[in-house]
């Protein structure tokens, strides 16, 4: 995989529970997750996610939402999720399934975190795409989501891309992605909060057979540390 700069990473911190008395009798709010320290916020890598966060899978029309340890596999009409190898690293394999219409691989969890000082950075991927026939559909998604409103699905903060896209890198190995987070865009009916995110990084493949391969996942405060040979998806 590419990197063109070895980084000092600070892993997420562990969820912060509340603890005391309170003469309240409402169900007492955790904080977010404070960010870590630093420029880089690593979401998963060798196959092991964030402190605090975890990896959930599922598809449509059930929309569950499937808890996976690193070492464990789903399965289910069509969609899969599964461990795989990049050399000596653990990556994750998805395969889709086109009647679904909506599959997804999720890393987050239910303490919110701040993801404000990564509001003007760059989310980098490294994926190797197996199988992705071009076919010009165009609402596969990656997705940033508050949880805990009456309508999840809305409070998101999304980048929308092609199928195109996926099928030009189709068995071209693997590359690091680059998608700069001012391509993406909340929701206008919705409530996304930068500062309250359960869902840090969510891909979305929609009536579509695509079979992926997904590594390091990270984001960096600064938009331009984009290494060099990424693929940079971008926005009008």
């Amino acid at each position: 995989m590419s990197k063109n700069a070895i980084f000092k990473i600070t892993m997420l911190a562990g969820a912060v529970a509340l603890a005391g008395c309170t003469d309240s009798i409402e169900d007492p709010v955790e904080p977010p997750v404070e960010p870590p320290e630093g420029d880089v916020l690593v979401v998963i890598d060798d196959g092991a996610t964030a402190s605090g966060m975890g990896v959930l899978v599922g598809h449509a029309p059930a929309y569950s939402k499937n808890a996976l340890a690193k070492d464990e596999t789903y399965t289910d009409d069509g969609f899969s999720v599964a461990p795989a190898a990049n050399g000596d690293e653990y990556v994750w394999e998805v395969t889709t399934n086109s009647s679904h219409g909506e599959s997804y691989f999720i890393v987050g969890g239910d303490t919110p975190m701040d993801m404000t000082e990564y509001a003007n950075g760059v989310l980098l991927f490294d994926m190797s795409v197996t199988n992705a026939t071009a076919t010009g559909s165009t609402s596969h998604q990656i997705v940033m989501q508050t949880n805990g409103g009456a309508t999840d699905y809305l409070d998101r903060n999304v980048f929308f891309f092609g199928q195109d896209l996926l099928a030009t890198e189709e068995s071209a190995g693997w590359k690091t992605f680059a998608v700069k987070l001012s391509c993406f865009a909340p929701d206008a009916a919705g409530n996304f909060d930068i500062t309250n995110v359960h869902e840090i990084f969510r891909l979305d493949i929609r009536n579509e057979a695509v079979t992926y391969e997904l590594g390091t996942v990270k984001y960096e405060a600064d938009e331009t540390m984009i290494p060099d040979g990424a693929v940079e998806w971008t926005c009008s």
